[in-house]
């Protein structure tokens, strides 16, 4: 099966005003792996990937952050590898208490 990270050519352009958005959202000088450890917790459904941008380095970025959304347990690998334990337990606790109120 063919995600829209696969096929750069297919993706329709961006519009502008979403990738201004894009631009205020993701920090780009950290890597995607980083971000998906500190903060992938929880993006589910990711829209960003159906398009590409005009800005050839947030267009990588968002596809390698989307793939690793894509990939089960991935987040997790990068969560282990950036966060501090207590980080690490904080965040069981957070998801603790979701599960509670579901």
């Amino acid at each position: 099966m063919m995600t829209p990270a696969d096929n750069t050519q297919q993706r329709p352009l961006a519009p502008e005003e979403m990738e201004a958005r894009a631009k205020e959202i993701f920090p780009i000088e950290m890597s995607a792996e980083e971000f998906a450890g500190r903060d992938g917790e929880g993006w589910g459904p990711f829209p960003f990937a159906a398009y590409q941008y005009r800005d050839a380095a947030l267009n990588a970025w968002i596809q390698q952050f989307a793939k690793i959304l894509a990939t089960p347990g991935m987040v997790e690998v990068y969560q282990m590898k950036y966060l501090t334990p207590q980080e690490r337990a904080r965040l069981e606790a957070l998801r603790g208490l979701i599960e509670d109120d579901l």
